[in-house]
């Protein structure tokens, strides 16, 4: 038999977990980002840690809401990838019960320029840019002016001017062809000297987990987010030592159990990453480098 203080503990527990349920309860499920580039964050608050980003025009799903001690709505979301963390609510637009993911059906532009402006009028010389959209970020398409000109409805609803030549339009839903190893080295190269940022998942700023999950994702295979998952449970495929080729992605750490960090094989010596390691940036490293080779696990390899 319990005895009552074990059962006013379990008591309270149980409220606790209700009431986290409940926080969200009758509000919205859903929400696209409005922000060019916007940080999730640990905590409700923009000075706790940033774990990830989220990019203008991904879907998010809301998980519960938190008005933090400064009177600042914040939203728990997750990700397609199932990463969670907390945006500022201004960063979202809420969807309706009822409404589509945006970008989920019809015309679409994917972004395949690093970063792409979007302007009012189709023209560069009049007005600074109503959103700066960064590559892979996917824009509901509106309509053609010219060959040079797509007329796009972004997240935020209002509709911009985007040039053709940042991206292609295709039919939703948004699915990337695989791309052979070699097709992989040659995008990841177009992000050499980016600059590194923690939690970064955008040319302006990656991590060193952010870099490859996107190279990979316009690759055709996705990945999870953090480098210690992708080591164990993305679905990779164990490469041997010695067996390292171009496309495969190479992990470092004190342990196997203790990944820290990740990168891209370009060929069977070299390797792409963004590092703080020397420079913070995108570069490229040498595997047998003494420094990389004291913390080097193994390497994985798509399927």
């Amino acid at each position: 038999m319990m005895k009552t203080p074990t059962i006013l503990v379990l008591l309270v527990v149980l409220a606790c977990l209700a009431f986290s349920a409940a926080q969200n309860s009758g509000g919205p499920t859903a929400a696209v980002v409005t922000n060019s580039v916007e940080n999730m964050h640990s905590r409700s608050t923009s000075s706790s840690d940033v774990v990830s980003q989220t990019l203008l025009g991904d879907n998010v799903r809301i998980l519960k809401k938190e008005r933090n001690a400064d009177g600042e709505d914040w939203y728990q979301v997750e990700t397609p990838d199932s990463y969670k963390g907390w945006i500022i609510s201004s960063a979202l637009r809420f969807l309706k019960p009822g409404d589509k993911p945006y970008a989920s059906s019809g015309r679409i532009f994917v972004v395949t320029a690093l970063l792409a402006n979007t302007y009012r009028e189709p023209d560069v010389t009049k007005h600074k840019p109503v959103k700066v959209a960064p590559i892979s970020a996917i824009l509901e398409a509106v309509g053609e002016r010219d060959a040079r000109w797509l007329e796009v409805n972004l997240p935020c609803s209002t509709k911009a001017w985007i040039q053709r030549g940042d991206g292609d339009v295709r039919d939703a839903p948004m699915v990337w062809p695989r791309a052979s190893p070699e097709g992989m080295v040659a995008l990841s190269k177009r992000f050499i000297g980016l600059p590194y940022f923690w939690g970064g998942t955008s040319p302006l700023g990656f991590d060193c987990s952010g870099f490859v999950q996107l190279v990979y994702k316009m690759g055709g295979v996705p990945i999870l987010r953090d480098a210690d998952i992708q080591f164990e449970g993305s679905g990779l495929a164990e490469v041997a030592a010695g067996d390292e080729a171009a496309g495969d992605l190479v992990f470092f750490g004190s342990a196997k159990n203790k990944i820290g960090h990740v990168g891209m094989m370009i060929d069977a010596e070299y390797f792409i990453d963004a590092t703080t390691h020397e420079t913070p940036t995108v570069r490229i490293d040498r595997l047998k480098d003494p420094y990389w080779q004291k913390i080097y696990q193994g390497a994985r390899r798509a399927k």
